[in-house]
């Protein structure tokens, strides 16, 4: 990407569209194609990853999710989930970032979320267990971090 384009916004657009292909290959068959989900087994994306990934804790969690996979209930919008989101961590730092940067536009008029492969090297670094990613986003829906 040139410094044009980045200085320009255009790295995160053009990110979003490379994560469209992912989201559509790894992530629709489970949460929908516009990330709608499916009640009580895969929770709904659209409207809430860029809400999630406007706070830096928030960005972090999302990567942890992907980099480590999300296992155990969990609750959204006042509905249940027992779904099995499982590791992406054969991606590339930059594939999840991409992916996030895209999921972060469905629902969402604003511009892709600011996550970068740094965001989630820092993340991958820093491996969690399933118990430790639960703890992390309760600890966000207690900070209002996730709606």
């Amino acid at each position: 990407m040139t410094p044009l384009l980045v200085s320009l916004g255009l790295a995160s657009r053009a990110m979003a569209a490379d994560g469209a292909a992912l989201y559509r290959g790894k992530c629709a068959m489970c949460h929908g194609p516009a990330g709608a989900g499916h009640p009580g087994t895969f929770p709904p994306l659209a409207g809430r990853v860029g809400q999630i990934a406007g706070n830096p804790d928030g960005k972090a969690y999302l990567a942890a999710v992907l980099v480590n996979g999300l296992h155990g209930p969990i609750t959204v919008d006042g509905q249940s989930y027992k779904g099995f989101m499982p590791s992406f961590r054969a991606l590339s730092d930059e594939d999840i970032a991409a992916v996030l940067a895209y999921v972060s536009t469905l629902g969402n008029s604003a511009a892709p979320a600011g996550i970068s492969a740094q965001d989630v090297a820092s993340v991958r670094a820093a491996p969690m267990d399933a118990a430790t990613v639960q703890a992390k986003r309760a600890a966000l829906q207690t900070a209002h971090v996730i709606p």
